[in-house]
C-alpha cells in the first residue's frame, strides 16, 4: 500500500471516529439526555461538527485527493472512494466553518425546543428556531452552489445525482396514478377493524419489538433497541447499530412497524461490508435507497398475508384478549386497513406519500422564497387539506409531527417517496429471482431475501449512485409504475370496488 493512500487512510479513520462520537450525541439527545442539557450538547456537537469540517476541509486533503486521483495504479475501489471524496471536499471547502458550526448549534437548540412545542401544540416555541434554521440552510445551499434552483443542493445532499426536476416527475407520475386510487379504495373499505382500537401495553408492545426484530436477522450484539418520540436508526460505528421505536397502548400496529421499518434500515448498515466501512464507499449511496430497505420490509413484507399469518399466533400469545378471537383475513385486512390520518408515521401504505408529497411541496416553497416560516401552519393545514382530504386541529397534528426541520434536514423529506418508489422495484426483482417465497414467509423466514438484498445492495455500498445501482438491478430504469402496480393489485384485491 502506497503512502499516500496509508496518509489518506489515517485522515479518514479520524474524520469517522469525529463522526462517531457526534452521531453518540445525537442518539443520547433523543433517547436518554436529559432536557436541560440541550443548550450545552447544542454547543458541544457544534464544536465537534466545526472540528470535522476543519479536518476534512484542509488543503492537504484537497491536494492529496488530487495526488491519489492521477495515480492510474488504483484499484476500482479506491478510485470509486476518490470520486467521492472528490465530490464531498469540492462541496465542503464552499461552505465556511462558522456557517457549519451556526448550524449545527442552531438544529440542536432547535430540537430540543420542537420536543417542547409538539406536546404543547404551540409552533410559536419552535418558529424562531426554526426561521434562523431556513436562513442558515439558504446560506448553506448559495454557498454550494446550483444549476437551477436552490434546492438542488439540499437534494443532493441526501440523494447524489438527483435533481429537483427529476423528484418533481417521479412525484408527478406517482401523485396521477395513487389520487384516484385512493379515492377508489377509501369509498369500498368500511368500517375499521376493532382490534385496531384495543389498548396494548407499552411494556409488551416493546418486548413483542424485541422479538421481532430479532426474527428479522437484526444482531443485538451488533446493535440495540430504544424508545424514542420518534423512530430512527444510527449507525455509531462499526459494530454498533442503533434502532428507536415509540409504543403507544393506543396503536399497537403503529408501534410494530416503525420497529420492522427500523429494521430494514438497521439490517442495511449491518450488512455493509466491514472492510470498507472506513472508505466512502463504505456507506450507503443515498437516503432514498436506504429507504428502499425499511419500506421493503415493513410493507411488501411484514404487510403481506403470508408473513401476518405468521405474526398472528404470536401477538395473539402476548394480547389473548385483545386479539384472541381475531381470525387471519381479518387480522390481515386490519394492518392494510387505508384511511385519512393527520399523521405520517401512522399512515398506510397507501396514503403515505400523500403526506410526503406536501412537505415536498412546502419544502420547495420555503426555499423558492414563496413561503415564510411564519405561513408555514396554515399552509401546511391548506395541504393537508388538499393532499390527504383531512384538516388538522391543532398543530401538533399539523406542522409540529416531524421532528426533521427541526434538525434542519430540508431535502430529506423526498428520500421517503423515492425510497417507497425503489422498494416496489426491487421487491418485484428479488421476487423473479427467488421465485414464491410465501411459504417461507408464513414459517417467519426471510434468511434467502436478506441474502439476495445483501448480495444485490448492502454489498454494493456507494461504490455507485443510487438510482444507478437501482436501474441495474432492476435491468431498467425505475419509474413509479411498479409502486402503483402493486399498491392497485393488493388493495383492490383487499377492498374491491361495489
Amino acid at each position: 500500500m502506497n503512502e499516500p493512500w496509508t496518509n489518506l487512510l489515517e485522515r479518514l479513520r479520524e474524520l469517522n471516529d469525529l463522526t462517531s462520537a457526534v452521531k453518540l450525541m445525537e442518539w443520547d439527545q433523543a433517547v436518554m439526555m436529559p432536557v436541560r442539557g440541550g443548550p450545552g450538547r447544542a454547543r458541544a456537537t457544534a464544536a465537534l461538527e466545526g472540528l470535522t469540517h476543519a479536518r476534512f476541509t484542509d488543503p492537504e486533503m484537497g491536494a492529496l485527493i488530487e495526488k491519489l486521483r492521477a495515480d492510474d495504479s488504483q484499484d476500482a475501489d479506491q478510485k470509486a472512494s476518490l470520486r467521492i471524496l472528490k465530490r464531498d471536499y469540492e462541496r465542503a471547502v464552499k461552505v465556511p466553518a462558522d456557517l457549519i458550526k451556526a448550524i449545527a448549534e442552531a438544529r440542536g437548540l432547535a430540537y430540543q425546543a420542537w420536543t417542547k412545542a409538539r406536546p404543547e401544540s404551540d409552533f410559536s416555541l419552535l418558529r424562531p428556531h426554526l426561521e434562523e434554521l431556513v436562513d442558515l440552510k439558504k446560506q448553506e445551499a448559495d454557498a454550494i452552489g446550483y444549476d437551477q434552483e436552490r434546492y438542488d443542493a439540499l437534494l443532493d445532499t441526501y440523494e447524489p445525482g438527483m435533481t429537483t426536476s427529476e423528484v418533481a416527475d417521479m412525484f408527478e407520475e406517482l401523485m396521477v396514478g395513487l389520487k384516484p386510487l385512493v379515492e377508489e379504495v377509501l369509498a369500498a373499505v368500511g368500517q375499521a377493524p376493532s382490534f385496531l382500537a384495543e389498548t396494548y401495553a407499552s411494556d409488551q408492545q416493546m418486548a413483542l419489538c424485541r422479538w421481532l426484530v430479532q426474527r428479522l436477522n437484526f444482531e443485538f450484539d451488533g446493535g440495540r433497541l430504544d424508545e424514542s418520540p420518534h423512530p430512527f436508526t444510527i449507525q455509531i460505528g462499526p459494530g454498533d447499530v442503533r434502532q428507536t421505536t415509540r409504543p403507544d397502548p393506543q396503536d399497537l400496529m403503529m408501534s410494530i412497524y416503525a420497529a420492522v421499518h427500523e429494521t430494514g434500515h438497521a439490517l442495511y448498515e449491518q450488512g455493509l461490508p466491514p472492510e470498507i466501512l472506513d472508505l466512502p464507499i463504505g456507506r450507503f449511496p443515498s437516503l432514498g435507497m436506504h429507504e428502499s430497505q425499511s419500506r421493503l420490509w415493513e410493507n411488501q413484507v411484514a404487510r403481506s398475508r403470508p408473513f401476518t399469518d405468521f405474526l398472528l399466533p404470536h401477538l395473539k400469545e402476548r394480547f389473548p384478549e385483545e386479539l384472541g378471537m381475531v381470525t387471519p383475513e381479518e387480522f390481515n385486512r386490519g394492518v392494510n386497513y387505508p384511511r385519512r390520518d393527520l399523521i405520517r408515521v401512522r399512515a398506510d401504505e397507501l396514503t403515505y406519500n400523500l403526506h410526503v408529497g406536501l412537505r415536498f411541496e412546502l419544502e420547495l416553497a420555503l426555499f423558492r422564497d414563496q413561503l415564510q416560516v411564519s405561513e408555514l401552519p396554515d399552509a401546511w393545514d391548506d395541504a393537508m387539506e388538499r393532499h390527504v382530504g383531512i384538516r388538522p386541529g391543532d398543530d401538533a397534528e399539523g406542522v409540529l409531527q416531524d421532528m426533521h426541520w427541526s434538525i434542519g434536514a430540508f431535502g430529506y423529506f423526498p428520500t421517503y417517496t423515492l425510497g417507497t418508489i425503489y422498494a416496489a422495484a426491487l421487491y418485484r426483482a428479488a421476487l423473479a429471482d427467488l421465485a414464491p417465497i410465501d411459504d417461507e414467509l408464513r414459517r417467519g423466514s426471510t434468511d434467502r431475501l436478506l441474502e439476495w438484498l445483501r448480495a444485490k445492495v448492502h454489498s454494493q455500498g456507494y461504490r455507485r449512485e443510487a438510482k444507478v445501482l437501482a436501474d441495474e438491478i432492476v435491468g431498467e430504469p425505475v419509474t413509479a409504475r411498479p409502486l402503483l402496480d402493486y399498491l392497485s393489485d393488493k388493495y383492490r384485491a383487499l377492498y374491491p370496488s361495489s
